[in-house]
């Protein structure tokens, strides 16, 4: 057993910077390797928690709002709780805490803290799932540059640095994937994705769509299938173990305007539709990037959310991996062109590693 372990340090204010953690976690658990979770959130004041759900609906309902409220985006230290920020402090220098992966930027004041407090050196790695600054990082240009910081999508690199899943099973072959495509607007459910969904249709594309609400399900017509996260769920509670995990993902059905919530087995199966998707249409957040080079997925580039965004967007098109909307479809929305995306995305995968096993399952010697 490797006798330090790995600390990742999430938030759940955005699933782009949960659930690439949950899966490192997950990898680095299964081979043998000690790791840990914490999410930001349960450092707020109980009163700007509750406020993150109404924030998120306003963001959803209309997307000039979330590009605004990206804009204006600042530091959270006023949201947090001292006291709180203070008892995990002593809880890591009790334990001995030394190695992190940090997954969003809003985590760096506390991280300054605690390097004044650690009795050990510390291994502190800022993963970078975005090819420019989010907003968490870019509040906090000032402290970011002194960390080690992990660039997966590197401008000047035509090559990404490596991915993230639960383990490293290879791609679907494309022939025997069942050709639908997965839309989504991310974990807030923001963007145009929607509005995608009646041409699709109509060109006879079957689909796996992800709503933010279930008012979102249409009648059943046998052919596109919806997908949402269990209401009832946020990333910043844990289990009867204490520990955070996947979101409980759930398929809608709605007949005869009644609508059934039917619980997936656990969030493989959702991945499980990944892996056998044709491509993803969605906005180009990090964490997406990261699935469409996991699973090799093409990946079709609706309107971006922010600067880091549009500097996903031409990266991924850059190296072949992906395709703006509008370009496809003036490609008919051809099943070759997404083929050879595909085709591309398995040649560069095929070069790197998954992140957790060059940089930390190789150190374990159960695993090596």
């Amino acid at each position: 057993m490797n006798s330090s372990s790995i600390t990742m340090l999430a938030s759940g204010n955005s699933l782009g910077a949960y659930i690439p953690a949950m899966h490192l976690y997950t990898y680095l658990q299964d081979r043998g390797v000690r790791a840990a979770v914490h999410v930001l959130e349960n450092l707020y004041h109980e009163e700007i928690r509750r406020k993150i759900p109404s924030t998120k609906k306003a963001f959803h309902a209309d997307f000039s709002v979330a590009l605004m409220g990206h804009k204006l985006a600042k530091p959270v230290e006023s949201s947090l709780n001292e006291e709180e920020v203070q008892r995990l402090l002593d809880a890591w220098n009790r334990d001995g805490v030394s190695r992190f992966a940090v997954f969003t930027g809003f985590w760096l004041p506390i991280l300054e803290r605690y390097k004044i407090i650690a009795c050990e050196p510390l291994d502190i790695r800022l993963i970078r799932l975005d090819a420019w600054d989010t907003p968490s990082f870019k509040v906090h240009k000032s402290l970011y540059p002194g960390y080690h910081n992990v660039w997966f999508y590197e401008p000047s690199k035509w090559s990404p640095g490596g991915y993230i899943a639960s383990d490293e099973t290879e791609p679907l072959p494309y022939a025997q994937r069942a050709g639908r495509i997965l839309i989504h607007g991310g974990g807030w459910g923001i963007g145009t994705y929607a509005g995608t969904i009646p041409k699709l249709r109509e060109l006879g594309y079957p689909l796996d769509v992800i709503v933010y609400d279930p008012s979102e399900v249409e009648e059943d017509d046998g052919v596109t299938r919806y997908f949402g996260t269990d209401a009832a769920w946020d990333p910043w509670s844990r289990d009867e173990q204490g520990r955070h995990t996947f979101p409980p993902m759930v398929r809608y059905v709605r007949e005869g305007g009644v609508l059934q919530d039917i619980p997936l087995r656990d969030y493989a199966s959702y991945t499980d539709l990944m892996r056998n998707c044709a491509a993803i249409i969605s906005k180009p957040g990090g964490a997406t990037l990261n699935d469409s080079l996991s699973y090799g997925i093409p990946f079709v580039m609706l309107e971006p959310f922010g600067e880091h965004e549009l500097h996903n967007s031409s990266y991924w098109e850059s190296c072949g991996f992906g395709i703006r909307f509008a370009e496809w479809a003036a490609h008919d929305f051809s099943k070759q062109h997404l083929e050879r995306i595909h085709t591309r995305l398995l040649e560069e995968r095929s070069k790197i590693n998954h992140f957790g096993r060059k940089t930390y399952a190789a150190e374990n010697s159960s695993y090596v």
